[in-house]
């Protein structure tokens, strides 16, 4: 499933595709979901909640920069390990997928991830704005690097990870 929508468009995803790739029968495939738009959910909220867990693995951490620096490398860990799950669900998020219930978990997630920033710009380590254009500050260079990686088939390389960060933490810093 998510290597059809990488490779061919979410709105090009057929269960006929998404069964010949996977070796499976359609009747196997319809015993786990309702349809196409109920697999394509389901997928994203698993990826997603990985993702969640992957990047607030560190939220007790006190110090906020190394916790933003641990958000970071957790999502380049997830990115490196799997850039194809990672553009899935920029993907399936920019075309709403979601049911109501679904999207409200997302946004749960997001409120969690943007509570663990805001403690970052209240301690006066993070530049003192809106949390979620500190995300997009953080993730907008992983979205390139995620791309870069799928369409070369190779891994990002760690000093590239690092140089990014820096550049990254120079805009998003309290200085």
């Amino acid at each position: 499933m998510v290597a059809e929508v990488v490779e061919n468009g979410l709105a090009a995803v057929n269960v006929a595709g998404v069964v010949q790739r996977a070796q499976v029968s359609a009747g196997t495939v319809y015993v786990h979901f309702e349809s196409k738009d109920d697999m394509l959910r389901q997928v994203y909220m698993e990826i997603k909640a990985e993702f969640h867990d992957c990047i607030t693995k560190h939220h007790s951490e006190t110090d906020s920069t190394r916790l933003v620096r641990e958000m970071w490398l957790a999502m380049f860990r997830f990115v490196r390990a799997r850039p194809k799950d990672f553009l899935f669900l920029e993907y399936a998020n920019a075309a709403n997928i979601l049911l109501p219930e679904q999207q409200a978990i997302t946004d749960r997630y997001a409120a969690d991830i943007a509570a663990l920033l805001k403690r970052g710009v209240d301690d006066g380590t993070l530049a003192d704005l809106d949390a979620s254009l500190l995300s997009l500050l953080l993730v907008a260079p992983a979205m390139q690097l995620a791309r870069s990686a799928v369409l070369s088939g190779q891994t990002t390389p760690e000093p590239l990870i690092e140089q990014t960060f820096e550049r990254v933490w120079l805009s998003i810093a309290n200085h």
